[in-house]
């Protein structure tokens, strides 16, 4: 047998590539021993490519699978090692493989602060492209009066600095003369004389202390400029937004301010414990002084307090050890920047204090009237939501910065509200045994004209009975939120249902037991007052005597709470969220008050139209420039026939009650209305109206 016989296939190696190889090994030249010599090719001088020697068939070599495994190989075998064959020490391995992981945290660091950075600076073009500007001139101290006049131009009252010590205004020449400048800048801003509004090394240290504390911060990094900002925007919420506005408001306020008109602004707005704002107040409340008359330690005894008011208040036993310790920080510090010498520094420290044993008497010999009260609160709020005023600087406002307020008020009506609210015979019929009483009653009125040229105008106001002794007491119009009791039924029961058709004033249901109640099926609710039925009546009957059933089941199974809900929200009462059946009853969680009576029951009086209850018409400042001006917004809540068919209802129902009877025939002139008593007699009501008052 030959060699080509006796082979044998390679292990591994399939027929198919057997015969490819034989059949390249066929087609491949072929030389013989013997002539060798004479078939060699010449061999050139020249030095040349060398010359692949293939040795698989032309087809095989052109077919893409040849060419895509060649592609392969020739990656594979070409270009500089993946990784070493050197042998590769432990630590050298960890080594590499914590600067592998050092750069993956770099980049990813660089990419979060790229983030963060870009995200930032967008926030802090947003936050300072609508930070509100403070406006100057809202804010100058005038030593001026304020004027409240009646609707008739007369002057109704003044309101003076001198009136309310808890406020007075004391001006920088003052301040110049004394230490408390000094004070304030040494433990409040040491940096106040230089700083452009905010001062960064503070911000700085401030933010380290946080961290250093594990998030208390041991002092704040507000400047005096800011504080000033912070006072008149009376924006303190704690958000970024807040402070990065604070700082833009604080530099632009060094731009329009200099730095002693910064420091007044500061010294007569800074809070001081209790009800004092400012320091000409605070010396004379626990020095009996004017703040001209303060030596060193006294000064630096006040500038301690802002800090933490209720902390260092005075007042008490507790505050006031806290506040004499804060004196001492204060003059170390005052030393250690150098306004004061050492001998001035152990002087204050050796001084001890005399502080003021009774309390000054507060307020003015004049008792303003509880409408005077009311339209001061009222421009207050209004100066801070329309105008952004801080409290502070609101109340300040109104008794220092020589305010016009022209209000709504009617001299006679006034007069004559308060002549009867001091007769004891139309308060209690034993008014002699209401001082052995566990809690006197008291009572509130509110006045609203009807007159179109005056509709809506709260024309008078009293809030409480008998005789007031001080200003701004508690004034039961405006602030007593009672239960309506019955007296919500024409506004919110009945008006509503014949406004939209559900009901008219002849619909007879029938009083009768009835379970309303949905938490509780089985039980007969509601009754009616007297205890009994009367059968079949007619919705006039039904509101004449007042019925709870038929209220009830108007409000709930005719109607449905939130329609007559919705009629009382537009009429500035918002009570959507108490659906209960009880509310027919006049069962609210929060109840309502005077203003808010006979505000809705204006509507009724003038066919159908309302109009919000005001008090003033406009407010200017010292210059005469329109700060607050009421523009009446009109709205039609019920239409002219429902409105004027509930008065006559209500002329029929006011005739009806029994204790408001002899008092509601004036003359000719109808007079429409209805009575309200919650459980228990607490609260007892009458709203009414005639054409022209309600």
């Amino acid at each position: 047998m030959n060699d080509q016989n006796q082979r044998r296939p390679q292990k591994g190696r399939r027929p198919q590539d057997e015969r490819l190889m034989a059949e390249a090994t066929r087609r491949a030249p072929r030389f013989s021993a013997a002539n060798d010599g004479a078939a060699r090719p010449a061999v050139r001088k020249t030095r040349t490519a060398p010359q692949t020697q293939h040795t698989l068939p032309l087809e095989i070599r052109q077919s893409n699978k040849y060419k895509k495994s060649k592609r392969k190989f020739r990656k594979r075998v070409t270009g500089r090692p993946s990784r070493s064959m050197a042998v590769v020490s432990v630590p050298a391995a960890l080594w590499s493989g914590v600067k592998k992981a050092l750069l993956v945290v770099t980049v990813l660091v660089l990419a979060v602060l790229a983030f963060v950075g870009g995200s930032g600076l967008g926030m802090l073009s947003g936050y300072i492209s609508t930070a509100r500007p403070l406006e100057i001139k809202d804010i100058k101290e005038t030593y001026e009066a304020t004027y409240i006049y009646d609707k008739n131009g007369n002057q109704a009252a003044a309101l003076t600095g001198s009136q309310n010590i808890l406020r007075e205004y004391v001006s920088i020449s003052v301040i110049k003369q004394t230490y408390i400048d000094d004070a304030f800048i040494a433990i409040e801003d040491e940096r106040f004389e230089t700083h452009n509004g905010i001062d960064p090394k503070r911000i700085a240290n401030s933010v380290g202390n946080v961290f250093l504390s594990f998030g208390t911060d041991t002092h704040g990094a507000s400047t005096i400029t800011q504080q000033v900002v912070k006072m008149m925007s009376g924006a303190d919420d704690r958000s970024a937004q807040r402070k990065i506005q604070e700082w833009e408001r604080a530099i632009d306020l060094e731009k329009q301010l200099s730095k002693d008109q910064i420091m007044e602004l500061f010294v007569n707005m800074v809070p001081m414990g209790g009800q004092y704002v400012g320091v000409q107040s605070a010396a004379k409340a626990y020095f009996g002084k004017d703040i001209s008359q303060l030596d060193l330690a006294e000064c630096a005894f006040l500038a301690g307090i802002p800090n933490l008011p209720s902390i260092y208040n005075p007042a008490t036993e507790y505050g006031k050890r806290n506040a004499l310790r804060r004196m001492r920080i204060t003059l170390a510090k005052m030393l250690e920047i150098g306004k004061i010498n050492e001998e001035e520094y152990q002087d204050a420290l050796n001084r001890e204090l005399v502080f003021k044993k009774t309390e000054q008497e507060t307020g003015s010999s004049t008792v303003n009237s509880y409408f005077i009260d009311a339209v001061i609160n009222e421009v207050i709020e209004q100066l801070i939501a329309q105008r952004g005023y801080s409290r502070q600087l609101a109340n300040v406002a109104v008794f220092q910065h020589g305010l016009t307020i022209e209000t709504t008020l009617d001299p006679e009506i006034q007069r004559m509200a308060e002549a009867s609210f001091q007769k004891k015979e139309l308060f209690s019929t034993n008014y002699d045994a209401l001082p052995e009483s566990p809690q006197i009653p008291q009572a509130a009125i509110t006045v609203i004209s009807n007159q179109p040229d005056s509709f809506g105008q709260i024309v008078a106001m009293v809030g409480g009975f008998g005789e007031k002794k001080k200003n701004l007491v508690f004034n039961r119009a405006t602030q007593a939120y009672r239960q309506p009791g019955s007296s919500i039924k024409p506004v919110l029961v009945y008006a509503p249902a014949l406004d939209t058709g559900l009901v008219t004033a002849a619909t007879v249901l029938v009083d009768e037991v009835k379970n309303l109640d949905p938490r509780n099926p089985d039980r007969s609710w509601p009754r009616n007052s007297g205890g009994g039925y009367n059968g079949p009546v007619t919705i006039r009957r039904a509101l004449r005597q007042s019925l709870n059933t038929i209220a009830v089941e108007v409000y709930t199974q005719i109607m449905n709470p939130s329609i007559g809900l919705s009629y009382m929200k537009h009429m500035g009462v918002d009570r959507t969220d108490e659906p209960q059946p009880a509310g027919a009853l006049g069962a609210f969680a929060w109840g309502m008050n005077s203003v808010e009576m006979a505000g809705m029951f204006t509507a009724l009086a003038n066919h159908g139209i309302f109009t919000q209850p005001y008090l003033y018409t406009r407010v200017l400042d010292a210059d005469g420039n329109v700060l607050l001006e009421h523009k009446p917004r009109i709205e039609q809540v019920f239409s002219t026939e429902t409105a004027d068919l509930m008065t006559n209802l209500l002329v029929d129902a006011a005739r009806n009650a029994s204790w408001i009877r002899p008092f509601v025939g004036i003359g000719s002139q109808p007079v429409a209305g209805k009575t309200g008593t919650s459980d228990e007699r607490i609260d007892r009501w009458f709203c009414g109206y005639t054409p022209y008052y309600t």
